[in-house]
């Protein structure tokens, strides 16, 4: 069974708390070790990330920049990646896409809806998207 490391636990309490414990479970329920890359990201981050083409949202219209009443972090979305033999391997989606239907089963047990950067109208498909973001998970609220 594999444990969240202390940078990747730190990125999952910035998030809403439905997000940080459906993906809790789905690392309790996967048989590959997954690391957290992003939850709550500031303006200097997420403009990074629009300006070099990696997200389709500047700040603040991002999931990733979400805070809640007093205005602490709480992303509704996580960036992650499946972490096998020491290392993250970007081109292959079958792995990515075994951790994110883990994920999506953990949500449902737990009555939550998720949305996946690889399919991001839902419709079962990943072949008729325009922006590919296989990392990605949000949760809808």
């Amino acid at each position: 069974m594999y444990k969240f490391g202390t940078k990747s636990n730190s990125k999952l309490e910035t998030c809403h708390p439905a997000l940080e414990k459906v993906v809790r479970r789905a690392l309790q329920l996967s048989p590959y070790d997954i690391t957290i890359i992003h939850g709550y990201r500031g303006e200097e981050v997420q403009n990074s990330l629009f300006d070099a083409g990696l997200s389709k949202l500047p700040y603040p219209a991002s999931k990733h920049n979400k805070t809640n009443n007093f205005n602490q972090p709480c992303s509704e979305a996580i960036d992650f990646a499946p972490w096998v033999n020491n290392g993250i391997d970007w081109k292959d989606t079958l792995i990515f896409s075994v951790v994110v239907g883990i994920m999506i089963a953990a949500a449902k047990e737990q009555g939550v809806t998720l949305r996946w950067g690889g399919d991001w109208d839902s419709d079962g498909s990943s072949r008729d998207q325009s922006f590919m973001d296989i990392g990605h998970v949000e949760i809808i609220l």
